[in-house]
């Protein structure tokens, strides 16, 4: 079973596809989740070391804006995947959250101090407490985060928090399981 929490900052329906929210309207839904989207490409070009693209700099935020104001999701989502790396394009086949899942699958986790608790360990007991206590401080940081005014560096570190912490939640889950063998964790840290 894959993890995915999103704070309430999106939502879906029964369908996977993007809806309102708890506390956000559907078109906020939407522009969060175009946003979620160019955060994960954003962790991939990192961990490739590519340049961003100049859409992700100069046009994401008009489209989001747009979006925001009842503008074509559709058309906004098609824009947005468009300039994603091949690896973000491929896994567009199937619902908004289908998406969201399989880039949380694929994602590293950034963070050398989380790289240094795990080290060389090799107990997937020890693993998954590790694992699971770095996750819970990732879960303050975001709420800490969604505490604080709304700018828009705010809102790049809130919604890289969030990918950190459903990678790190799925890697547990699969370590708990068996699923995940050390090796594929570090893996996913770097």
């Amino acid at each position: 079973m894959s993890f995915l929490y999103l704070f309430d900052l999106l939502d879906f329906d029964a369908n996977g596809n993007v809806a309102a929210g708890k506390s956000v309207s559907l078109e906020e839904s939407r522009s969060n989740y175009l946003y979620l989207l160019s955060k994960y490409n954003q962790a991939f070009l990192q961990e490739e070391k590519v340049a961003v693209p100049q859409f992700f700099k100069e046009e994401l935020s008009s489209v989001l804006s747009s979006v925001e104001k009842g503008g074509d999701f559709a058309k906004a989502k098609k824009q947005v995947l468009s300039n994603c790396l091949s690896k973000v394009q491929k896994c567009a086949e199937g619902s908004d959250k289908t998406l969201i899942l399989a880039l949380n699958d694929q994602v590293s986790v950034s963070d050398k101090n989380f790289a240094d608790k795990v080290g060389n360990e090799t107990n997937n007991l020890k693993l998954e407490y590790i694992i699971t206590i770095f996750s819970g401080k990732v879960f303050d940081n975001i709420c800490s985060l969604q505490a604080q005014a709304a700018t828009k560096e705010n809102k790049s570190k809130l919604f890289k928090e969030v990918i950190k912490y459903n990678s790190l939640v799925s890697s547990a889950s699969k370590v708990r399981e068996n699923k995940a063998a050390m090796e594929e964790v570090a893996a996913k840290v770097s």
